[in-house]
């Protein structure tokens, strides 16, 4: 039985295809997860030097932190459905 009161519950559902933007921002990200944990936070796990105080393995931490919030805003502001849920 089909209902007339929403006719688009019987359209097949559309394929939207991933923008530039959100493929740019799966790739930061995965390079992200990899830099914090492996090989990255091994080649930078020494005490010294420090920079603005912090010991180089936790500058690397904030460093990656900073790119990934980076690129989830540059994701949002370029977003052109960020109004639709």
């Amino acid at each position: 039985m089909q209902s007339m009161d929403h006719p688009e519950e019987n359209q097949p559902e559309k394929r939207v295809p991933m923008r530039r933007s959100r493929i740019i921002f799966v790739i930061v990200m995965l390079i992200t997860c990899l830099a914090i944990i492996w090989p990255g936070h091994a080649i930078f796990s020494s005490a010294t030097p420090l920079i603005f105080g912090f010991p180089l393995s936790f500058a690397w931490t904030i460093l990656w932190v900073i790119i990934g919030f980076s690129a989830m805003m540059g994701l949002y502001l370029t977003d052109k459905n960020k109004d639709k849920v």
